[in-house]
């Protein structure tokens, strides 16, 4: 897929792509380390090896910038089934939205999560739902709706669905 603001970018299915997952790895864990005790690159490296599935949940998008071999990753987004450990009836969710600083508004974010909600009504999932700590808004503009807000691990959080 290509990002319409920038078609330098490519949103692929990370399998195609696991020579990022070390780099995206280390990024989630910066990002959203905080959300859990126990996180690790590490541990965010054997999340993300078991998501390079196709066709199934979970599964991981990445962005790369630019068409060659060793392009480097900017950004990623999974599509999982569960995200809230307080929601197991909600599934499945668009989780681990992260775009790099650098890249940021020129439309990658976007164009990773409409890989996602793609893929998720192509396996006939519907709704979607995520939660947000700060961006329900930016959500908003794509489409998602707000379901309810809630504390969740010390931080507010809005679940949205999508579908």
């Amino acid at each position: 897929m290509v990002n319409p603001l920038d078609p330098t970018i490519k949103v692929v299915p990370l399998a195609d792509r696991p020579d990022c997952i070390p780099a995206l790895a280390q990024r989630l864990y910066e990002e959203f380390g905080y959300f859990h005790d126990h996180d690790s690159p590490a541990r965010r490296t054997l999340e993300l090896q078991g998501r390079l599935g196709r066709g199934v949940v979970p599964m991981t998008f990445g962005a790369v910038a630019g068409d060659a071999p060793d392009a480097p990753p900017i950004g990623t987004a999974s599509l999982t089934p569960d995200d809230l450990d307080t929601h197991p009836e909600l599934t499945p969710w668009l989780a681990s939205v992260l775009v790099h600083p650098q890249w940021r508004k020129r439309g990658v974010g976007e164009a990773l999560v409409r890989a996602v909600m793609a893929e998720a009504t192509a396996q006939g999932h519907s709704p979607l739902y995520l939660f947000a700590t700060d961006r329900s808004g930016w959500y908003a503009k794509l489409g998602w709706e707000e379901v309810a807000r809630e504390p969740y691990r010390d931080q507010q959080v809005t679940i949205m669905k999508a579908g």
